[in-house]
Formats: structure tokens, sequence, C-alpha cells
């Protein structure tokens, strides 16, 4: 069984070819699959198995991206890469930020939003942090929400490697993920 190696940031960015010559482009692989069904939905098409199509695209076109296991070797790698993989968001969602004026959801919402996340069983902290990831995750966090106020308590989310104080703030669409418990604002219904 294929699957993509979190540690590994595609050259060229997240993104996958459909057939009909349309490229789907999002910050993360998951989110290029919800796009890619999205738009099969729109045109009237039968999703497939997207998942496996981006892989399979993926793997052809990158092949150093890819790692072939049964399931236990990509549970560890996104053990041990959730470091990489908060930073790698945080990246992503600074170059958002520059290039356009993200959407914010409003401070109710938002300790809403925290409330449920500082409870949740699947909230973690980086283990293993050096001062200059800290620092850095601190200099990513203020150059995003510019100042907004978020709950201290928070730190990432072990499932979809996001910084909790930034995307409490961050008006982001549900995504279809079996490991977010049934109460995580972030879960489609």
């Amino acid at each position: 069984m294929k699957s993509l190696h979190p540690n590994v940031y595609p050259k060229d960015g997240h993104w996958f070819k459909e057939t009909d010559g349309s490229v789907h482009r999002a910050d993360s692989w998951g989110g290029v699959i919800v796009r890619v069904k999205k738009y099969r939905l729109r045109q009237g098409k039968v999703p497939g198995d997207v998942n496996a199509e981006v892989i399979e695209q993926v793997c052809a076109r990158d092949p150093k991206i890819c790692i072939e296991d049964g399931g236990a070797e990509r549970a560890a790698a996104f053990k041990t890469s959730l470091k990489a993989r908060v930073l790698q968001w945080l990246n992503g969602k600074r170059q958002e930020v520059e290039k356009e004026q993200p959407r914010w959801v409003d401070k109710g919402l938002q300790e809403a939003r925290s409330d449920v996340c500082f409870r949740c069983p699947r909230q973690v902290a980086v283990k293993d942090g050096c001062a200059s990831c800290a620092a850095a995750v601190k200099h990513l966090t203020e150059t995003i929400i510019h100042g907004k106020t978020y709950d201290a308590r928070l730190r990432e989310c072990g499932v979809l490697g996001e910084h909790l104080p930034v995307s409490t703030w961050l008006d982001e669409p549900t995504v279809q993920d079996g490991d977010l418990p049934g109460e995580c604002w972030r879960r489609r219904s």
C-alpha cells in the first residue's frame, strides 16, 4: 500500500492534474483530494477513489514522496513529524496572508472553537521542540493573526498538523477525516 510521506514537501507544491487538463492545488494533499472530489461532483461525475488517484499521480511524478507500507510506518511518520507538519502549515498560512486577506471568524466563534480544541484528546504539544522552532512558531503565529488574542493553552492538532492558536481564527473548510473526534469543528458531518 502506498502513501505520501508527510515530511517531504513537494518541490512544486500540492497539486493534481485531472484527465480533462484542469489542475487542482491546495496547501496539503488532503486539500487537493477535497478539491478534486468537489470538482468532479460539480461536473456531474462520480468522484471515485480520488485518494488513490492522487497518490498514484504524485508517486509517478515524484517517487521520493512515496512510502510503501502496511500502515504502521505511515502512522509512525505522522507521529514523529508533527513539528515539521505544523511549521509547514504555518508557512503556508503566512504565504496566504501575504497574498490576500484571509477570512477570519468573530471572537465568539474563535473562543468556542478554542474550548473544543482545549478539551480534545487529539490536541498535543510538539515534543522535542528546540528554541529556534518555538521562536519560529511564535513569529509565524504573530505574523498571521496580527495581534489577535488566543487561548495560550492551545497547542497543535495531532490529526491535521495545524497550530490551533491560528486555525481557530481562520474560516477554513471542513474536512473528512475519521481520526477527528465527532465534536471537532473542522470535521465534516
